[in-house]
């Protein structure tokens, strides 16, 4: 039966609808209406009722296919609404609705059945069910009839997470504990309690928040998975012996990723059985095909027993010959429920093996039974089950003996059946008990209180537990005399109760013990007491007993609650000392403590002491003032301490502190130097907040940093009062850096005011002097703010993308009307950064010419604008039959490149439509990008004046620092921070030491932190000590940021006044950061996502089911964080100082770039080269810093990054630089997300290629950056760049050599190979297994590694299979590197060699041995002066090698860019650096360039020209060449960006990155040894630049061509108006009469009136003028002199009233009319009479005015006929170029043909055909647009011939270099205008020169 979406969906309706009348009437379901309401099936698989709902025309926007279902949905919502209370409820139930379309596949009865009778026959008949996931209960139907009820009441508990479900499942049933909420809600004490756990569990990659399992690797990792989650909680829920019975998705058993947890699930229960169900098994029930499986466990922690071998198969997984990943379980068994399979996919398209049963729901029942018999019969354990029954009788079974599992069966069977009356007559209470054994507790036990042991309210380790719970310390003094006895020696005590046993005599008193302990008499006693005296000893002993036993009594807490107390406080409540226990409650509860005398004075003397620190500690951070009486009470109680009890970290104090949960942060009021306890800082003054304040200063300009500081501003008397000058001579020494600012009435720095958008500022100003004209300080600051704004950029040059933020959606509306010929609404959402956009109607531009049309949908032009406006891409899609012949989904290619090109031409339009409008349009335009965008100034830094006091310059061996150095601290005090971007080498460092001591000098920062790569930190430590010698630095070691003493450290950091606190980044990453802070960041990443998700269900058809799906996984990922960071808030128990408590306030991140994978919110998701967006853990923790620290100032920045590779890749990496340093900057734009940030800087390149199955694939990326001046301004606002010339470092120049070799044999062999996986994915031909189903994504990125290896060595890909060849890239490296080491021997030249690819592994071959090898053994280079950076394991061993090859001692040195590239100051004699691989990014590049291209090499500045040379090994025919001019031509780009100068407003990236590898058709390309690709790019450069000129050229043609079109339009009608005028003049002429003055008579007749009375003619004109409508058409009322007399109705709207008014016209013969005073009849009845002839007066003035018109259109005429007429003079050029580009395209086609063909023969002749393809298969390439067409093949066969070094490739020999190669600059040679740079393969001649003769030649027929 096919599943029927009506028929579910109706069903599904009409059992809400009766749940909801159920719950009005608050009765029970009848029998009938519990059929109605197990109808209910949940909606999985309806994915309609994600659709849009809420008006008719919404169904418009729903697929084809789910339309028929429309009325249903719409009936859905109305029986939700009716149902909900209010709105809210009404959403809750919409969203529950939404929610189960991706959970909710219920179970077939029938398989449930089987499940309940195999272990009903097995003897499991459950007392205590549990269905943590019930749906409408088919499984508590299906156990209830096998329920243990034959002495006691079964219990069932059922959790259902979603709303409605279980609502329903209350009604079903009735009887059953139902709990509608989520299975993490289980509580603790119902934990171990079940018999059995069964049900279809849930399945996803979704986190659980579950505090309770936040326990141990396996448990924590179970948290970050539904499915893995239920297992391990259906564990913890049943008791020992428990049966657990789920049903779940293949992926439980198959994932790789699962191992841990079912390492864990065979640790602690039995594997019964696994049964694999068929794929169609849910079809019926929710239209789906699904694997799954069916895992029964039962729990055994009891028995010390070994895995079976089956249980450790079901542990692994691997992958299989078929390219499936499977469990091993189903490898060793047929435990599989099936009649047929085949190798298909899974839901995410992965390899997967499909199972399918034919038999119907029956049969695979039938046969799931038969199977799970047999595995029970062989695995249950039956009397382990019934052992740890909660049923009395059932436990005592398992203690009579049984032969066989039948009769245990059967003793069950017996017990259970014949008592079944007795349920009615025996309470539970007496039959139900707790069996007798201590039942296994999960792993998180819950006892009563106190709810935790001493141990965990003290923080005392695992080791010291079991230490003290024996009675004995580890490790102490023997001292048997009077033994100190300490508390930790107490064992964990129960509520109520004092101490048992051993802890009794533990804390006893030395005067008690001996009685309490019972120990005998001494033998020489001189009596024995009577037995009167025992009896009153025995009953002083009992009172005082009794009275010690009510005194130690748990109670309310009486004393003040203070702020720092939480639960395991030591606290002194009268007199007696003890803990605090439920603070978390109404009234904290006191626990005391038995002391002895001596630890009671000590920890009462302790306990004053914290209360009081953290007094003094508070109350100066809340009212920033010092408070000396707490200071000197604190010393006085720390002094005293120390004197009667030691140092607070003295031993024998630490182990009673412990005891407290705040010890830790106490025992930090002291930190040790020379071995000697110093206090800390705290003790001596305020450490919540700066109290460094100069107080004088002769320098102005210290005074006013000083200013800054304090103020905020430029206080002039607080800088009066610092330097004793008067204010005049303050301004003057200040004169141009500071500027009196009249809007904020205060004097601002120069940097500060000549900053930022001062466009804005000079208006402000402006408007400000037009009030106040006198203020002449005013006007200075205004003239200076124009001086320094940008210069306006015109229309004509900007950029738009249609699409950007701050462009008003009115225009966008007007475009769209224009572009659609109908009223279209465009709206923006900013909250979601969304565009809504409505058309009045659909137009046939949008229905037709904008359309797309798949199989079933219609994408409009509306649905296409959206896309293009948002700048993504329609997901259409198209059914095929796969070799099944099933039909399934999958994007058509065809109809996605046919939307992308409308949306293009919508994109396009745009701007082409922009340049279209009126002048006044376009200004107001350009006058809006330049204030949002062109406004930013950056201050002209000068650090010049800056003296820094306290540097010790000699200590550094420097005379002073760089000026550039100076200038970028300037900058990072005044900014408060920024990016400090110098280029390697210079001395970014000593910056940061500098700056950082600056701020801290000066007030400009409290506590500033400096973290950095582990290799690097103790360098800047180092530094900083160097510069700074008397500083107080924080620097804890790798040994002192252990575990144990981690919490110290960061106690250190917050009581204490350091100048800086330095930390590798790994360290960094260990503070605690603030919950609040957390949970505010992701709460804004939550709703960023339900925005998305609420879009996402308003687009309806258009989006994926995948689409949401994952932005509900995002979602409740989320939701999850926020529950666990809630959680952390509100139970906080710890003592740690977490980031915002410790007072830090400023961060110098070295080496910054290392942080740039920041989570970010896109729609671009098919998007390349954008990285992870859910970012790193790392990132994320440095953004919640850098966010405390600015929500603290309320200001950007708050850090200063630091790295000469700011932007290592791409430019979309300064998004998350302006994300951490610029948010609220970002917010002024309007920018708010990734997208809306691209939207104005980038575009979207879109490229169509053939995949390996040689179908068109869509491959889409940020390539190209527009408005790049902008971006760059707004970057170097903040930024600091200096390039090693702008700093002037005296270092050696790069000298690139490009080394060229030729492939070896073995190389040319697997290059086709390689072409050949290329194509068709197969990877058993490279000597590897098929790819895995997470490779099969990533063919090219595979493709583009082999293609690595292989160039670098051959061994690499199998060390085995090749040897050692005499022309490899190791040799020709080696015999350079002796080259090299010879001609510098007498310097003791150094050389680095640099390879990401096989780094050296001692234990393996690698390249860098083998080269090493070489070295010795072909060139007798000492073994020891060779040697490999990753030998140096230890920070002490790399700066031994570093010193080492620094002496010379050290000659080659090898490492990768990680290990190498950075922190390596090795460069004093360093004279080659030799490249055997390519990085992906430049910045890599420029790294390892930069270890001997710095300042120090003295050997290359001595004897080597003051030269490094960089040698590029690039092998022919391979990525190598490619690859590095790449990375030159986007470190350009980076570099113009940076210094922002660039020369075009528009960049082009490039199309290869590290993730996704080269495309296809380039890659073949290159390794076919075609090079004519760089060609290909400079042709098609010089292309886009010739028609983007000619695209101009047409468009001034274009609007010259509409004008004079105009013009003759308008000359046309002009002269036809004077003609008729004329004629109206001459007929009035001869018609008209004068009388005997002279004067024209007026022999006016109105229609109406008889006579020539004016009166009765003017009443009757006025009455017209009162009444008559004509509609705005001309009326004729009457005639003069033969000339017609009209009136018109004139109606305009005001305030939304009609207006009407009527006016008077006299009509000619050429209907022309004619009007006197605007055609208004006057009052005067004489004059109202006389309008008319005087109307005639107007006809010579209008034929003037025409005639003037004229005359000046045909003036204008002639020279728009010429520009109309002219022709483009480039046109011939830029055909020529095209069909260049056309020649170069074909070959390229040729050669890739070639490489699908090619077949060797003796003649080395290839004959080429075209291969027949199907019609099916193959899909021709589309034509893009604007793409030059290929010419047609040519009839004479095109020859091509084998090339010699491939025919006689074994006579080769090795090359001979008896000299230093010839420098080759790549640069120049890129830039050149005719040479051309080979870069692999074969030398190609520039046309019109003669062929070479030994140019090999192929001979090719098509």
């Amino acid at each position: 039966m096919a599943y029927n979406k009506k028929a579910h969906l109706r069903d599904n309706i009409e059992a809400i609808r009766l749940m909801f009348r159920l719950e009005r009437e608050r009765r029970a379901a009848t029998p009938e209406e519990q059929a109605v309401l197990a109808a209910y099936s949940g909606f999985g698989g309806i994915k309609a009722v994600l659709s849009p709902f809420g008006k008719l025309t919404d169904i418009l926007r729903w697929t084809q296919s789910d339309r028929e279902l429309f009325p249903l949905v719409s009936e859905l919502h109305g029986v939700l609404r009716e149902g909900a209370t209010d709105e809210r409820e009404y959403k809750r139930l919409v969203d529950s609705v939404k929610a189960s379309t991706f959970t909710a596949f219920y179970t077939p009865s029938e398989i449930i059945g089987a499940l309940a009778s195999s272990l009903s026959e097995h003897g499991v008949s459950p007392h205590r069910f549990l269905d943590p996931s019930s749906g409408t209960g088919n499984f508590l139907s299906a156990f209830q009839p096998h329920f243990y009820n034959a002495t006691a009441v079964p219990e069932a508990t059922a959790y259902e997470k979603d709303l409605l479900t279980g609502r329903i499942l209350r009604q079903l049933q009735p009887g059953t504990d139902v709990r509608v909420q989520g299975f993490e809600e289980l509580p603790p004490q119902d934990n171990g309690r079940f018999d059995v756990a069964a049900s279809n569990i849930p399945f996803g990659d979704i986190r659980v928040f579950d505090p309770l399992m936040d326990d141990g690797t396996a448990r924590r990792f179970a948290l970050g998975s539904l499915h893995n989650y239920f297992f391990v909680k259906g564990l913890d829920a049943v008791r020992e012996g428990g049966i657990v019975a789920f049903i779940t998705s293949q992926g439980v058993m198959n994932s790789a990723m699962g191992t841990p947890v079912r390492q864990y699930l065979m640790e602690r229960a039995r594997l019964l059985s696994a049964i694999r169900l068929p794929n169609n098994l849910f079809t019926d029930y929710a239209g789906t095909e699904v694997g799954s499986d069916l895992i029964v466990l039962q729990k055994d922690t009891v028995s010390e027993r070994e895995y079976t071998g089956l249980e450790k198969a079901f542990v692994e997984v691997s992958t299989q010959e078929d390219g499936t990943t499977q469990n091993e379980y189903f490898e060793r068994t047929a435990a599989i429920v099936h009649t047929r399979g085949h190798v298909g996919t899974d839901p995410y398209g992965k390899p997967a093996r499909v199972f399918l049963h034919d038999g119907g729901m029956d049969a695979i029942a039938a046969d799931l039974k038969w199977m799970l018999d047999k595995n029970l019969s062989e695995n249950l354990d039956l009397d382990l089950y019934l052992r740890f029954s909660p049923v009395r009788e059932l436990r005592e079974l398992a203690e009579v003996r049984a032969e066989s599992l039948q009769e245990r069966i059967a003793q069950v069977r017996a017990l259970s059946m014949p008592e079944q009356q007795r349920v009615a007559t025996e309470t539970p209470e007496a039959v139900v008990e707790e069996p007798p054994i201590v039942r296994s507790e999960p792993e998180n036990p819950v006892t009563q209180e106190p709810l935790m042991s001493l141990y965990d309210l003290f923080g005392f380790t695992q080791e010291e537990r079991q230490a003290f719970s024996t009675g004995r310390k580890p490790k102490r003094k023997k001292k048997q005399d009077t033994p100190q006895l300490s508390l930790f020696d107490i064992v964990e005590p129960l509520s109520g109760q004092s101490v048992p046993g051993k802890g009794d005599a533990i804390a006893a008193s030395p005067a008690e013990k001996p009685a309490r302990t019972a120990q005998p008499e001494p033998a020489a006693a001189p009596q024995a007491p009577s037995e009167e005296e025992l009896r009153e000893r025995e009953r002083r002993r009992a009172e005082e007993e009794a009275a010690r036993q009510e005194r130690m009594k748990p109670r309310p807490f009486t004393g003040e609650r203070l702020e720092h107390y939480r639960n395991g406080s030591l606290v002194n409540m009268d007199g007696q000392i003890g803990y605090l226990s439920g603070m978390d409650k109404g009234i904290p509860v006191f626990h005391p403590l038995e002391l002895p005398a001596r630890q009671q004075q000590r920890a009462a003397s302790y306990i004053e002491l914290r209360d009081t620190y953290h007094r003094l500690y508070n109350d100066e951070a809340e009212h920033r003032q010092e408070n000396g009486e707490l200071r000197a009470g604190l010393n006085g109680l720390y002094d005293g301490f120390v004197r009667q009890f030691g140092n607070l970290n003295d031993k024998k104090n630490i182990d009673l502190f412990r005891m407290d949960a705040d010890n830790r942060e106490i025992l930090a009021l002291e930190r040790y130097a020379d071995g000697k306890a110093v206090k800390a800082d705290i003790f001596d003054h305020p450490v919540s907040y700066n109290v460094n304040e100069i107080t004088h200063t002769d320098d102005v300009h210290e005074a006013l940093a000083a200013s800054l500081n304090k103020y905020g501003e430029a206080d002039m008397e607080y800088m009066e009062s610092l330097t004793d000058k008067p204010q005049a001579q303050l301004l003057d020494e200040l004169r141009g850096r500071v500027f009196y600012n009249p809007l904020a009435k205060r004097f601002e720095i120069a940097d500060r005011f000549i900053a930022g958008n001062v466009v804005a500022k000079a208006e402000y100003i402006g408007e400000y002097l037009q009030t106040h004209p006198d203020d002449a300080e005013s006007r200075v600051s205004l003239e200076a703010l124009r001086k320094a704004a940008p210069v306006p950029i015109p229309f004509e040059e900007l950029d738009f993308n249609f699409g950007e933020r701050w462009i008003p959606a009115a225009v966008y509306s007007r475009y769209a009307s224009w572009l659609f010929d109908t009223d279209v609404s465009v709206r923006y959402n900013a909250s979601a950064d969304e565009y809504n956009i409505r058309a009045s109607e659909l137009s046939p531009r949008i229905y037709n010419q904008y359309a797309v049309r798949s199989e079933t949908r219609l994408f409009n032009g509306v649905a296409l604008m959206r896309h293009a406006i948002h700048n993504t891409t329609p997901n259409i899609t198209k059914t095929v039959t796969d070799k099944d012949g099933k039909d399934i989904k999958v994007r058509d290619p065809e109809a996605t490149q046919l939307a992308n090109s409308k949306i293009d031409e919508i994109r396009e339009g745009f701007s082409d439509w922009l340049m279209e409008q009126s002048p006044e349009f376009k200004k107001k335009l350009e006058d809006m990008y330049n204030r949002k965008f062109n406004c930013f100034v950056r201050p002209k830094f000068d650090g010049s004046h800056q003296t820094f006091p306290d540097l010790d310059l000699k200590g550094l061996g420097i005379k002073d620092l760089y000026p550039s150095q100076k200038d970028c601290i300037w900058m990072l005090k005044m900014n408060g921070g920024g990016i400090a971007d110098h280029e390697v080498g210079g001395g970014k460092t000593l910056i940061m030491c500098v700056a950082a001591y600056e701020m801290k000098r000066l007030g400009l920062a409290h506590k500033p932190l400096i973290t950095g790569l582990k290799a690097n930190i103790h360098e800047i430590a180092q530094t900083f000590r160097t510069a700074y010698p008397h500083a107080k630095i924080l620097y804890p070691g790798k040994e002192d940021f252990t575990p144990d003493r981690r919490v110290e450290i960061f106690n250190q950091m917050k009581n204490n006044d350091w100048d800086a606190i330095i930390l590798s980044h790994e360290q960094f990453g260990m503070i605690p950061q603030s919950p609040e802070i957390q949970r505010d960041i992701l709460q804004q990443e939550l709703d960023s996502v339900e925005e998305n998700l609420e879009v996402l269900h308003q687009l309806g058809s258009e989006v994926t089911n995948a689409q949401l799906k994952g932005a509900e996984k995002r979602k409740m990922n989320l939701e999850v964080k926020l529950k666990e960071l809630t959680h952390e808030i509100e139970t906080r128990k710890d003592d740690v100082a977490d980031f915002k408590r410790m007072g830090i306030d400023h961060i110098f991140v070295d080496e910054s770039h290392r942080f740039k994978n920041l989570m970010f919110t896109t729609r671009h998701d098919r998007v390349a080269g954008l990285g992870n967006s859910e970012g790193s853990q790392r990132a994320l923790n440095m953004l919640f810093a850098i966010r405390t620290i600015q929500q603290r100032t309320g200001k950007d920045l708050g850090a200063t990054f630091l790295s000469g590779t700011t932007i290592s890749n791409s430019l979309t990496e300064l998004y998350l630089l302006f994300k951490y340093l610029r948010p609220n900057e970002l917010e002024r734009q309007g920018i708010r997300s990734f997208d809306a940030w691209a939207a104005v800087f980038a575009r979207k390149s879109i490229d169509y290629e053939f995949s390996v199955t040689n179908e068109i694939v869509q491959k889409e990326r940020f390539r190209y950056f527009i408005k790049v001046p902008e971006l760059a301004s707004f970057y170097s606002e903040i930024t600091d760049f200096r390039t090693a010339e702008d700093i002037g470092i005296d270092r050696p120049k790069k000298n690139e050599i490009l080394h060229n070799i030729a492939p070896t044999p073995d190389q040319q062999e697997f290059i086709a190979k390689l072409m050949e996986f290329a194509k068709t994915g197969n990877a058993t031909v490279l000597g590897r297994p098929p790819l895995t189903e997470k490779e099969e994504k990533a063919k090219m990125l595979i493709a583009t590694d082999y293609a690595r290896k292989m160039s670098l060595d051959m061994r690499l890909i199998d060390p085995l299979k090749y040897d050692d060849d005499r022309d490899n890239k190791a040799t020709h490296c080696a015999d350079m590197i002796a080259q090299y080491y010879n001609r510098y021997a007498e310097h003791k030249g150094t050389q680095f060699v640099f390879s990401d690819l096989g780094t050296y592994k001692p234990d393996q071959w690698n390249p860098y041995s083998e080269i090493k090898r070489k070295l010795v053994e072909d060139h007798g280079i000492p073994e020891d002066q060779i040697r490999f950076i990753q030998e140096a394991k230890t920070e002490k061993k790399r700066k031994a090698m570093i010193e080492a090859m620094n002496e010379g001692r050290i000659r080659v040195l090898f490492g990768s860019t990680e290990m190498l590239g950075t922190g390596v100051n090795a460069q004093k004699r360093c004279v080659a650096i030799h490249h055997l691989d390519a990085p992906w990014r430049p910045s890599d590049l420029q790294q390892r360039d930069g270890r001997g291209i710095r300042k120090g090499n003295e050997v290359a500045k001595l004897y080597a020209d003051n030269k490094v040379d960089v040698i590029i090994y690039a092998v022919e025919k391979s990525l190598d060449s490619y690859k590095f001019n790449l990375l030159h031509n986007k470190q350009l780009f980076i570099t113009q960006l940076k210094q922002n100068r660039m020369g075009s407003r528009t960049i082009d990236e490039g199309s290869m990155d590290e993730k996704g590898g080269m495309n296809y058709s380039e890659y073949v390309a290159i390794l076919s040894g075609n090079t004519d690709l760089l060609d290909k790019a400079r042709l098609e450069k010089k292309i886009a630049g010739l028609e983007g000129e000619r695209k101009a050229f047409q468009r001034s043609k274009g609007d010259s061509r509409i004008r004079l079109e105009t013009l003759l339009a308008n000359q046309a009608s002009n002269s036809d108006i004077i003609a008729r005028a004329r004629q109206d003049m001459a007929d009035f002429e001869s018609r008209v009469q004068y009388d005997k003055d002279g004067k024209k008579l007026n022999p006016l007749k109105i229609d109406g009136v008889t006579g020539s009375d004016p009166k009765v003619i003017a009443a009757r004109l006025h009455e017209i003028e009162d009444k008559e409508r004509t509609h705005g058409q001309p009326v004729p009322i009457g005639s003069l002199y033969g000339f017609e007399i009209v009136v018109k109705t004139d109606t305009t709207v005001k305030e939304g009233l009609d207006f009407c008014e009527n006016r008077f016209f006299v009509r000619g013969t050429g209907k022309l009319l004619y009007n006197y005073n605007n055609g208004r009849l006057a009052a005067d009845p004489q004059t109202a009479c006389r309008n008319f002839i005087n109307a005639f007066d107007s006809i010579p003035r209008l034929i003037e005015k025409y005639t003037r018109d004229n005359a000046d259109i045909e003036k204008e005429i002639p020279v728009l006929k010429q520009v109309v007429d002219e022709t483009w003079k480039k046109e011939d050029e830029l055909k020529q170029l095209k069909a260049e580009l056309a020649t170069l395209d074909r070959k390229i086609l040729l050669s890739l043909k070639s490489v699908d063909t090619q077949e060797a023969n003796t003649e080395g002749v290839t004959e080429i055909r075209p291969e027949p393809q199907a019609p099916s298969v193959a899909q021709p390439a589309p034509s893009m647009p604007d793409s030059p067409a290929v010419p047609a093949a040519s009839p004479e066969p095109y020859i091509h011939r084998m090339p010699d070094y491939m025919v006689h490739a074994a006579e080769r020999k090795p090359p001979v270099l008896p000299a230093m190669p010839k420098t080759i600059s790549i640069k120049e040679l890129m830039s050149a205008g005719k040479d051309k740079v080979v870069i692999g393969g074969i030398p190609q001649p520039e046309a019109g020169t003669e062929k070479p003769q030994d140019k090999p030649k192929w001979r090719m027929k098509l």
